[in-house]
């Protein structure tokens, strides 16, 4: 197609072997429209910087932190994306965690912190839906854990 007749509208592109695979399938109907609004937010070149935050995602439609945060934690549970910079209040400066998507390749970013990874597909490991469920509510499970313990150390750590 000539340079002059092609779309220069952006678009996302996942493959079938994604949205076929038993990890989509086992996630919710909330992870699964997180998965495509944070892949709005992907440029190209910032895979490893993507932000997942109630004031960036409000203008797609995200009102909930809770259900925002259990869809962060089932897209991760199953490997659709990995945390690159974990976030928090720490000496009185706020970052937000970022994220990169597995199924494509990422650059280093050593001004953020982050270094550069092959795709790692890691949702691609499961190979039946049973399988990925019980991956899905195992890995939940133990993001919140994680999520709880942390705050009990930083109320605790501040008294």
């Amino acid at each position: 197609m000539p340079k002059s007749k092609r779309p220069s509208e952006r678009f996302i592109q996942v493959p079938f072997s994604v949205l076929n695979s038993p990890a989509y399938r086992a996630l919710g109907i909330s992870a699964k429209v997180l998965f495509f609004d944070l892949r709005t937010r992907y440029n190209g070149s910032n895979n490893g910087n993507i932000e997942a935050t109630l004031s960036t995602l409000v203008h797609r439609g995200w009102k909930s932190s809770a259900t925002l945060s259990k869809a962060l934690a089932e897209l991760m549970a199953v490997g659709f994306i990995a945390r690159t910079r974990k976030g928090g209040i720490g000496r009185g400066v706020g970052v937000c965690s970022l994220y990169r998507f597995t199924d494509l390749d990422s650059q280093p970013m050593p001004n953020l912190g982050i270094s550069g990874h092959s795709a790692t597909k890691d949702y691609a490991q499961y190979e039946t839906f049973s399988e990925a469920k019980t991956a899905l509510d195992l890995g939940v499970l133990r993001i919140r854990n994680e999520a709880k313990s942390s705050a009990y150390k930083k109320r605790n750590f501040n008294k």
